[in-house]
């Protein structure tokens, strides 16, 4: 059995030696057959290569505008192909004619509702008018209401008093004060109703507050009118000519009374002595009691004037004046809501008949763009001037009879003096290209003129149509001016353009497979007589076939164009590397264990010979199973 074990051993040694010998032949078999290229010394000219087609700068191109749901038709269109002339510009002559009749019945439809919402703007426009005068008379009403309770009051306590009064209160007191505390109370009514504000406070619930049916007592509660008499305060008014009256009333009552009373003095003389009768003597007193009741009369009307009715027809007028203060700017308040009111109304009357007249405008133009007329010289060409496959695949072909979606190119007419190449540059060189660089550039159709042309735009951002259908192509539309007229150039045309960024001169080169990077190291694979060489190299600048090597590499070496077999990356031999350690850690474990588990079976001794044989011989038979 031993024997066995160990000639298979033998065999598969033997067989991986034959086969790492044989690998070996064939690899640096194919090293010698790997092909190679000759690093060259000269001019280099690093260029971009890429294609597109010729299209005009300049040109006149016409859409459909009109905006019905399901398109419009083509009634009439010119050929494709016609060379508009100037003659037909000046005659105005129809280029596309196209179905306008649901226009015409749109254009019905709408006249009912705009005429309806003309009305309405034209009424809402006097309601301002007639609201404004209503408004003002109002409160020039007011006012004059105001201005009358002020000289009520002046009138009655005497224009100093009343003065001095209401600057206590902190109430207006003349024409100026009045004026003043009217335009304060004005710009704050104002302020109250600005919309923003509103719309501020609209979500704060805590602006609002339930009304709880308690008012304070007005200003001219708190005033003592009484002291005004007292103290001599009291000016040249209505009140004080009342008391002066009354004083004099109870004056001459006062005198009367003496009179009458010196008279009945006379009369009980006369009585006595017989002079007059009973009768007389009584008529003269009857004479004294009435002078005397004349007397306290007068005298009741003063007390009660002065402790009664001054005060309260003072504090009366007071009030009716602070009312009419109030009232003043409460109007105000309510005709500033009432004309707010007005003015929504009116705000929206007024953009409803803009969008409606709008729209109606816009019929209109839509219908006026039913006829297409020249309107410049040149070739007539179907469809738009930049259309391509991502847009023109949604719109039906230009014929007469199609129909034609909003916005769709129908026809162009381009500027044939101003042509240009419209290409997408790979993301891969858009740092190279700039404003002016020179191009070269070869129509497919003529393909042995070479033209002459410069960059004249370069988009910022990537083609998002490129990238709708390919997420990984990023490609930035570019725009190449051709130098001068040719009459063999057409629009729509395939060439090919050449950019030329740098014109390096004297320099060393190789093609670009023969240069590879590692780890930010780029290198090239010398050939040499043994095999290869890895040679670190410097880069400069390449296009699409050579790079130029600034060191590393002269003229004459010869460099391999693909990567030998049996080169290793560094990642390889470090994965390589990594690998073997693991092994021989795992093999140092596996001994370890042997050895342990061999002491282990040292001590079990005990093991007849025949249960050893018998295990031998169960091995053997194993083997021959």
């Amino acid at each position: 059995m031993k024997k066995k074990i160990i000639a298979g051993v033998l065999v598969a040694a033997a067989v991986a030696i034959f086969l790492g010998l044989r690998g070996g032949g064939k690899s640096e078999s194919a090293e010698k057959d790997m092909p190679f290229a000759d690093a060259q010394k000269g001019d280099l000219v690093i260029d971009v290569l890429e294609g597109g087609n010729i299209q005009a700068l300049n040109f006149l191109e016409f859409r459909n505008e009109v905006k019905l749901l399901n398109g419009v038709k083509i009634l009439e269109i010119i050929d494709e192909g016609y060379y508009v002339t100037e003659d037909d510009v000046a005659k105005g002559k129809v280029l596309v004619r196209l179905d306008q009749s649901e226009l015409e019945e749109a254009i019905v439809d709408h006249d009912v509702q705009f005429q309806q919402t003309e009305a309405a703007y034209a009424e809402a426009k006097q309601s301002i008018e007639i609201q404004e005068s209503e408004a003002l008379s109002s409160i020039k009403l007011e006012r004059q209401t105001l201005r009358f309770a002020l000289l009520d009051f002046q009138k009655f306590v005497g224009a100093q008093a009343a003065q001095s009064t209401l600057q206590k209160l902190g109430l207006p007191f003349d024409t100026d004060s009045l004026a003043a505390y009217e335009k304060e109370a004005t710009i704050l009514i104002v302020n109250a109703f600005d919309t923003r504000e509103l719309a501020d406070e609209a979500t704060d619930d805590t602006s609002v507050t339930n009304f709880a049916l308690e008012a304070d007592d007005s200003l001219a509660a708190n005033v003592n009118f009484g002291s005004f008499l007292k103290d001599e305060l009291l000016g040249d008014g209505e009140a004080e000519q009342t008391i002066r009256r009354m004083r004099d009333e109870a004056l001459v009552a006062s005198s009367e009374l003496a009179v009458v009373e010196e008279s009945v003095e006379g009369a009980k003389r006369l009585h006595q002595r017989e002079f007059i009768t009973k009768q007389t003597l009584e008529n003269e007193m009857v004479g004294l009691d009435k002078a005397r009741l004349a007397l306290q009369r007068s005298e009741t009307e003063l007390e009660l004037f002065r402790d009664y009715e001054f005060p309260k027809e003072a504090e009366k007028m007071l009030s009716v004046y602070e009312e009419a203060l109030l009232s003043l700017i409460r109007s105000k308040r309510e005709k500033m809501a009432q004309m707010s009111q007005i003015y929504a109304k009116f705000r929206s009357a007024k953009r409803r008949y803009e969008l409606e007249l709008k729209k109606r405008e816009n019929l209109e133009e839509q219908l006026a763009g039913c006829v297409i007329r020249a309107k410049l010289p040149g070739l007539v060409a179907y469809g738009g001037a930049d259309a391509n496959y991502y847009t023109s695949r949604y719109y039906d072909g230009i014929s007469s009879g199609a129909t034609l979606k909003n916005g769709q190119p129908i026809i162009t007419i381009p500027d044939m003096s101003k042509l240009g190449v419209e290409v997408n540059i790979h993301e891969s060189h858009i740092k190279k290209i700039e404003l002016g660089q020179k191009v070269y550039i070869t129509a497919e159709s003529v393909p042995d003129k070479t033209l002459v042309g410069r960059i004249a735009k370069v988009a910022v951002l990537p083609d998002s149509n490129a990238s709708r259908y390919n997420p990984s192509l990023k490609v930035y539309p570019a725009t190449v001016e051709i130098e001068g007229t040719h009459d063999f150039l057409k629009p729509g045309m395939s060439a090919k353009v050449e950019i030329i960024v740098n014109e390096l001169e004297d320099v060393t080169y190789v093609p670009v497979q023969a240069v590879f990077v590692e780890n930010s190291e780029h290198f090239v694979f010398m050939k040499t007589s043994s095999g290869y060489k890895r040679q670190p190299v410097r880069i400069g600048a390449f296009n699409n076939d050579f790079i130029e090597l600034q060191e590393g590499v002269d003229a004459g070496d010869k460099v391999f164009l693909k990567m030998p077999d049996s080169y290793e990356p560094a990642k390889v031999q470090n994965s390589r590397i990594a690998r073997d350690a693991r092994e021989r850690e795992a093999e140092a474990e596996a001994k370890a264990e042997a050895k342990a588990k061999a002491k282990a079976e040292a001590g079990k001794v005990d093991k007849t010979a025949s249960t050893a044989g018998e295990t031998e011989e169960a091995v053997e038979s194993d083997e021959k199973a």
